[in-house]
């Protein structure tokens, strides 16, 4: 198991880049065809789609300045010079910075967050993929038949990636169902960003992880936070669309 997928000359070229790359490719896909069904044009999805890929990356990026706030005050070059990205600032960038494109363009706000609904899972397996071929994000050592052994560990431990892999292949069936024919304005996204976070708490009590905050790390109660926003909000709605 190597990071590299091969090498042109002295560049070489990471499994993780070449995956991540897969993320932007079929989310571009993947808003353009629920663009088509629900009547948005071509040239607003564009639009939307480059600027949300730019929030992503830096997004991604300051999470894990955020993250680890007092080691890069400490080493600020390593900002740019160290790789690593997280999911949550990634969506949380991509959000903030949609409620003023979508406003520029003069479209709903959560309609077109239910056209993306899709994208957060499939965008997870590809990037977890990467995770598990650069041998990072695992979890405790086990003696279970699916225990991977890393080249840099001692002995097997769990595939969390490979869990988030599996979890997210199960979301997206749903997700893109709730995408097709939301009942009202965020019913898809508001359901698949509520399963992702429960599946992020539950995963991260085994994943190799950041300092403990309480009984939790960072992400979990960023999750938990999700929640506890999303549940009350859904049931509201529903009521309301009964």
């Amino acid at each position: 198991m190597s990071p590299i997928a091969f090498s042109i000359g002295s560049i070489a070229i990471h499994w993780y880049g070449i995956l991540m790359a897969c993320a932007f490719a079929s989310a571009y896909v993947i808003s353009h065809h629920f663009a088509k069904i629900h009547q948005v044009s071509e040239t607003a999805v564009d639009t939307l789609y480059f600027s949300s890929a730019v929030a992503a990356v830096v997004g991604g990026r300051l999470g894990v300045v955020v993250a680890n706030l007092d080691y890069y005050l400490a080493n600020p070059w390593d900002i740019f010079a160290r790789a690593g990205m997280a999911s949550h600032g990634s969506l949380a960038l991509v959000m903030l910075l949609g409620v003023f494109a979508v406003r520029k363009l003069k479209l709903s706000y959560w309609r077109i967050a239910d056209i993306a609904a899709p994208i957060i899972p499939t965008a997870h397996v590809f990037i977890r993929l990467g995770n598990f071929l650069n041998g990072e994000l695992y979890g405790p050592p086990t003696d279970l038949p699916w225990g991977v052994q890393f080249p840099h560990l001692p002995g097997p431990v769990h595939p969390t990636q490979l869990y988030e892999v599996a979890a997210s292949l199960v979301i997206l069936p749903f997700a893109w169902r709730w995408a097709k024919n939301p009942r009202y304005p965020g019913y898809a996204f508001l359901r698949v960003l509520l399963a992702h976070s429960v599946v992020r708490f539950f995963l991260d009590f085994i994943r190799q992880h950041s300092e403990l905050i309480g009984p939790f790390v960072l992400s979990q109660i960023i999750a938990l936070a999700i929640c506890a926003a999303v549940v009350p909000t859904l049931i509201i709605l529903e009521r309301r669309y009964r």
